[in-house]
């Protein structure tokens, strides 16, 4: 066995651990859509930095008088 070969059993896990996530995957792929799909809002939807307000920082601020 060199070092770029898996042994049959270590090749096994390592299809079964892919194959498993990809279906974990999909599984969170049609969940999400479901929840938009019927607005059930089961999934918290974050919101992206772009669509946030800015705040200024108070010390850039000038005084008001």
């Amino acid at each position: 066995m060199t070092i770029l070969s898996l042994s049959p059993r270590r090749a096994l896990q390592l299809r079964r651990l892919r194959r498993r996530t990809w279906m974990l995957i999909a599984l969170c792929f049609f969940a999400r859509a479901a929840d938009a799909a019927f607005g059930l809002n089961l999934i918290e939807h974050t919101v992206t930095v772009a669509a946030q307000e800015a705040h200024a920082c108070p010390a850039a601020q000038e005084p008001s008088t």
